[in-house]
């Protein structure tokens, strides 16, 4: 019983943590008038450690913000430019992957705040003081990087990756090919069969 007070405890101090580590990111919207605002923020590593699932763990990163509030909506304006340090999916080394990201977020107002219930626009509760944009510059730095993470190649066209690490893919790539080219006439003619009779 103790451990779990002593658990839940830590849990809410944890939270707090990374409620306090955003407030940075809470746009105040009293005060404002119906035209457009700019907002610059910095996004480094502290930011990320706030999100578990996160791709980037280090960051130097730079967000501006434009915001147009409206009589009845917001529109968001994003752009995220800098480098982050991603861990490659070739070699396994870490390197750096430059990112300039810019798109725009609306903002309507509903019964509750909800940045997930539609694919259009997002909803903020009407009546709402402020807005924490810290979840969107976090979707669109992601929004930012490569489908896959490989380091850059040189500029004679050949990757940048760990030699050595290099070395044992194109030992294993070797063995893998010359196992195909063992393969047994027949048993390859059989599989040929197969598959045709299968995509019929």
């Amino acid at each position: 019983m103790l451990f779990e007070i002593v658990f839940i405890n830590l849990h809410e101090i944890f939270s707090r943590k990374k409620v306090v580590a955003l407030e940075e990111y809470i746009v105040q919207l009293n005060g404002l008038d119906n035209k457009a605002y700019d907002f610059d923020f910095v996004v480094s590593d502290d930011f990320f450690t706030n999100f578990e699932n996160s791709q980037i763990k280090k960051a130097s990163l730079n967000a501006h913000l434009t915001l147009t509030k409206k009589p009845d909506s917001l529109e968001l304006e994003i752009s995220v430019l800098g480098s982050v340090t991603l861990t490659c999916d070739r070699c396994l080394d870490e390197y750096k992957e430059n990112i300039d990201f810019k798109d725009t977020i609306f903002v309507e107002y509903g019964d509750k705040t909800d940045f997930n219930a539609h694919e259009d626009f997002v909803l903020l509760k009407q009546g709402e003081n402020s807005i924490n944009v810290a979840q969107f510059i976090y979707e669109f730095a992601h929004f930012g990087l490569p489908l896959v993470h490989y380091h850059p190649n040189d500029e004679n066209g050949k990757p940048t990756c760990n030699p050595e690490m290099l070395k044992i893919l194109e030992k294993y790539s070797l063995v893998e090919g010359k196992d195909e080219e063992n393969v047994d006439p027949w048993l390859s003619q059989l599989s040929d069969i197969k598959n045709s009779m299968l995509n019929n």
